[in-house]
């Protein structure tokens, strides 16, 4: 039996398209938001970077903000959302409390400055 040998080329992980780069701020939330549970309120936040980022927000305590039907949510493009909401459906966890907002990559991760939002 012949056997040949052949050479093996290992080639790193590649994005395709843009250089990699780690996330930067287009976007950093404001350091107070206040609201009416009449009104609700949005909170923006984006940032660019390559590849595409992930946003997400967290909270006080540094856990993930989750979305609450009717309470809080996050749009696709980062903003967090605080619809109008009835005055007995009012959380202080929620509504008067801190955020931050996550901003990653595989090539880095940045956290913007605290926001307290207060709503009521």
């Amino acid at each position: 039996m012949n056997v040949k040998s052949v050479d093996v080329v290992v080639l790193p992980n590649i994005y395709c398209g843009e250089e990699e780069s780690g996330p930067r701020f287009r976007v950093e939330p404001p350091f107070r938001i206040e609201f009416s549970n009449s009104s609700g309120a949005e909170v923006r936040c984006s940032a660019d970077g390559a590849p595409p980022l992930r946003i997400s927000w967290q909270n006080r305590e540094g856990a993930n903000a989750r979305d609450i039907p009717g309470i809080r949510y996050m749009r696709s493009d980062g903003t967090l959302v605080f619809p109008p909401f009835s005055r007995e459906d009012y959380r202080q966890d929620v509504h008067d409390t801190l955020y931050q907002c996550l901003a990653s990559n595989n090539v880095g991760a940045i956290i913007s400055k605290e926001t307290h939002v207060r709503g009521g």
